[in-house]
C-alpha cells in the first residue's frame, strides 16, 4: 500500500462484505428468471441465463464442498517395486559387448 507522505500513515483499509448465503444467491437465480421472461433481445436473454446458472452453482457450492469433505481422499497409488535379480538380468541382456 502508498505510504501518505503528508501524514506519515497508510489509508484505511476498507471493511469486507459478508459472503452471500445460498439463498441469496437462489433469490438472485428467481431474479434473473423472471427477467428472462421479460427480456426483449437474444444478447439480455443469453446474460440472463448465464447469470442464472452462476447464481445456481454458487447456492450449491458451499454444499458440494462440505460432501467432498466428508469423502476420504482416495488410496494412495504406489508403483511396484521391480525385483533387484530381475533388473540386472533385463540390463545383461541389452548389453553391448
Amino acid at each position: 500500500m502508498p505510504v501518505d507522505e503528508a501524514a506519515g500513515t497508510r489509508p484505511a483499509i476498507p471493511e469486507r462484505k459478508p459472503m452471500p448465503t445460498p439463498e441469496e444467491y437462489r433469490a438472485k437465480a428467481d431474479e434473473a428468471l423472471i427477467q428472462l421472461d421479460e427480456a426483449k433481445t437474444e444478447a439480455e436473454r443469453s446474460r440472463l441465463r448465464r447469470a442464472r446458472g452462476v447464481y445456481l452453482k454458487l447456492s450449491t457450492h458451499a454444499a458440494e464442498a462440505a460432501e467432498r469433505a466428508a469423502m476420504k481422499p482416495a488410496p494412495r497409488i504406489v508403483p511396484e517395486k521391480p525385483q533387484a535379480a530381475a533388473s540386472r538380468s533385463g540390463l545383461s541382456a541389452w548389453s553391448i559387448k
